[in-house]
């Protein structure tokens, strides 16, 4: 059965936002079943997948219910061919033209395409007319000019099934706050759903943006070792009302979250997974009393069973 994003974000406006190195299968899951609408892959290279140089558990399906998989590249032809060998594992396709990386960028890929609107349109266009799933794209407000409105319009005209707008240029990074005013502009004068990404962390942004600026939120940083946020977020919007958590609580719930992400994640075949353990061990007790003390202890060590008992014993 064929996915209809713009459905499913009716239904739930909360999505896992892409991003390297944290967005990982397992974490992914996770981020469901904990109440994402849906979740988005690691990027990957079109030129990678074409060689199979990419490690299937950036895109295959595993647990979850829709896989959006995203990929980066810069020739058209090339998007189909990459698509087209993944296209019976996933259920959205979603191309990166945001991401500000200097490795990707240096390619003339991501964020750098934003300086190149008519190849961003045939990319879409060719993704539409030979791939049979929805293609989505995910854009920043130019490279270092504003050029989104151009850029958005070739993704409309090109088929594209909806747009997510990080409301800032290349760049500018992560630097700085996102501009509203500019992904409301782009929701005005669009005919297809635009998602709203940049700075979303609290329940009250739904207040601020949701249906004004945007048709769904895409959420990033604040996800990072807080899969729980689709939760709070989905609850808000469903009733108005905030999930309070005990300190202590949070720290055990934080533990058990942990602990299923790394059953999970040791299903799967990765590059240096003890140090992907430990980065996201040290991600997912952010905030709590005394992580000061176990990032020092995680951070000098690699050894998993080192990690998970250090972890236990917090």
């Amino acid at each position: 059965m064929k996915i209809n994003p713009v459905k499913i974000i009716k239904k739930n406006p909360f999505i896992l936002s892409p991003m390297d190195t944290v967005t990982d299968i397992s974490f992914r899951e996770l981020c469901e079943k904990n109440g994402a609408s849906y979740t988005i892959s690691e990027l990957s290279n079109i030129d990678a997948i074409i060689r199979d140089k990419t490690l299937i558990s950036r895109y295959k399906r595993g647990n979850l219910k829709i896989n959006a998989v995203q990929l980066f590249g810069k020739n058209p032809e090339k998007f189909v061919i990459a698509a087209k060998k993944i296209e019976n594992e996933v259920d959205i396709i979603d191309v990166n033209f945001g991401c500000p990386s200097s490795s990707v960028t240096g390619n003339d890929s991501g964020a750098a395409l934003l300086k190149d609107p008519k190849n961003v349109g045939e990319i879409i266009e060719k993704l539409v007319k030979n791939i049979n799933k929805p293609i989505t794209a995910k854009i920043r407000l130019g490279y270092s000019k504003m050029t989104y409105n151009q850029i958005a319009k070739e993704i409309e005209d090109a088929g594209a099934t909806l747009i997510a707008v990080h409301g800032r240029t290349a760049r500018q990074k992560y630097s700085g706050s996102a501009n509203w005013n500019a992904i409301k502009e782009i929701y005005d004068s669009s005919k297809i759903p635009i998602i709203g990404n940049g700075d979303i962390k609290v329940e009250e942004d739904i207040d601020k943006y949701l249906n004004s600026h945007c048709d769904a939120l895409m959420i990033g940083r604040a996800a990072i070792g807080n899969p729980f946020i689709f939760k709070r977020f989905e609850h808000y919007y469903k009733t108005g009302k905030k999930i309070e958590f005990d300190l202590e609580d949070k720290k055990q719930f934080q533990k058990n979250l942990f602990q299923e992400y790394i059953n999970n994640l040791q299903k799967e075949e990765f590059h240096n997974i003890n140090i992907k353990i430990q980065r996201q061990a040290m991600w997912f007790f952010s905030g709590i009393i005394g992580v000061k003390e176990l990032r020092s202890k995680i951070s000098q060590t690699k050894n998993i069973d080192e990690i998970l008992d250090i972890v236990d014993k917090f």
